[in-house]
C-alpha cells in the first residue's frame, strides 16, 4: 500500500478489505457462543415473568430486557448465517428484512457480541453501596402477624393485618391517580419498592408509609394502627381507636355510609361517632363495624378497652371536681 503520510495511517487497501478481514476475523465459535449466551439470557428472563397481574411495572422491564436479548439472539443467528457463506440478500429475504435494514442492524453486531461475550469485571471490585431508592426494612417485628409476614416472607393473602394495610394503601393509590414513578419520586424510593407495598408483597418502615401516605393525601394516623398491625406490634400501644377505625374503612375501599347501614343495621349517628364522634361506642356496635370492614376483632378490642378506660378514669375525676358556688366563700 502506498502511503501518503497525510492523516491516520491505512491498514487496508480499501474499505472491502478491511470489511472482509473484520468479518472472518473471529471463528465462527465465537458466533456461536453469541448465539448461546443470548438465548441462555432470553430463557432466564422469560421464565421470570409473573402474568398475574399483580407486578405490571417488572413485567413491562423484563419486556425491554427480553428485547435487548432477542436482538441479540437475531444478531448471532445472521452472523452464524454469514460464517456458513448465505448472502446478505437471502438472509433479508427469510427476515422479512430490506437488505439496507439488515445492514444498519448489523453494524451493531460486533458491540453487541462484545458485551454479550465479555465477563463482567466484578470480582475484584467492591460491591456498591446500597441505594437509597431501594430502602433497608424496618425494625424487627415482634410477633409474625397472620395475613403475610412483609419483607422477607412475600405477599400477604387477602385477609389479616398485612392484607388490611395493603389494601388501604392500594385504595388510596387507585383513588389518587398517581403512578408508581411520581410516588416514588415524592417518597423517596424506587418505584418497583411502591409497586411491592402496594401489592402487599413487602412491609415497609414507618418512615416510607408515613411519606407514602402524605404522597397519596390522606392522614397518617389512619394508616398507622393498620401498619403497627401489620408489623406485629402491640395494638394495645395505640390508644386512638377512631383512628384504627378509619383505617379499617379506608381498606375496605371507603364504603358509603348507605352501605354499612345495609350491611350492620346500625344508624347514620352511631355509624358517624364510631368514626369521627366524643363518645366511645359500645363494643357491640363497635364489633359489628370492624366486622362489616373485614377487620379483625381480636386487634381492636385492646384499642376499645384502653378507650373504656380512659373514659372511665375522666368520668372519675369530673366527679370528684369540687361543684360548691364560689359565692359560699364570700
Amino acid at each position: 500500500m502506498k502511503q501518503t503520510g497525510v492523516g491516520r495511517r491505512r491498514v487496508y487497501c480499501c474499505d472491502q478489505c478491511g470489511t472482509r478481514y473484520r468479518r472472518y476475523a473471529r471463528p465462527a465459535t465465537d458466533n456461536n457462543a453469541f448465539a448461546e449466551a443470548s438465548l441462555a439470557d432470553l430463557r432466564r428472563l422469560t421464565d421470570q415473568f409473573d402474568l398475574s397481574g399483580n407486578d405490571p411495572e417488572r413485567s413491562l422491564k423484563l419486556i425491554l430486557e427480553c428485547e435487548k436479548a432477542w436482538k441479540d439472539l437475531k444478531t448471532a443467528v445472521v452472523l452464524q448465517s454469514r460464517d456458513s457463506r448465505m448472502k446478505m440478500p437471502v438472509i433479508a429475504d427469510k427476515l422479512h428484512m430490506s437488505a439496507s435494514a439488515l445492514a444498519r442492524m448489523m453494524e451493531s453486531a460486533p458491540g453487541r457480541r462484545e458485551r454479550r461475550l465479555t465477563p463482567p469485571l466484578v470480582a475484584s471490585q467492591p460491591s456498591p453501596p446500597r441505594s437509597q431508592r431501594h430502602p433497608v426494612p424496618g425494625p424487627p417485628r415482634a410477633r409474625r402477624p397472620e395475613g403475610g409476614t412483609g419483607d422477607t416472607d412475600g405477599a400477604a393473602p387477602g385477609h389479616g393485618p398485612a392484607a388490611a394495610l395493603a389494601s388501604a394503601l392500594s385504595h388510596l393509590h387507585r383513588q389518587s391517580g398517581t403512578t408508581h414513578k411520581a410516588l416514588g419520586d415524592r417518597v423517596g424510593v424506587d418505584p418497583s419498592y411502591i409497586s411491592r407495598v402496594i401489592s402487599g408483597e413487602r412491609i415497609p418502615s414507618w418512615e416510607v408509609t408515613r411519606k407514602l401516605a402524605q404522597a397519596l393525601e390522606t392522614g397518617p394516623e389512619e394508616i398507622l394502627p393498620l401498619w403497627r398491625a401489620a408489623r406485629g406490634y402491640d395494638a394495645a400501644s395505640t390508644s386512638d381507636l377512631q383512628a384504627a377505625l378509619r383505617g379499617l374503612h379506608t381498606a375496605a375501599g371507603r364504603p358509603k355510609t348507605e352501605a354499612l347501614k345495609a350491611k350492620t343495621h346500625l344508624t347514620d349517628e352511631q355509624i358517624t361517632n364510631a368514626f369521627t364522634g366524643s363518645t366511645l361506642p359500645d363494643w357491640e356496635t363497635t364489633a359489628t363495624l370492624v366486622n362489616a370492614l373485614h377487620g379483625q376483632c381480636d386487634l381492636i378490642r385492646p384499642l376499645w378497652d384502653a378507650a373504656n378506660v380512659a373514659n372511665l378514669s375522666n368520668a372519675a375525676s369530673r366527679s370528684s371536681t369540687c361543684t360548691i358556688h364560689v359565692g359560699t366563700f364570700g
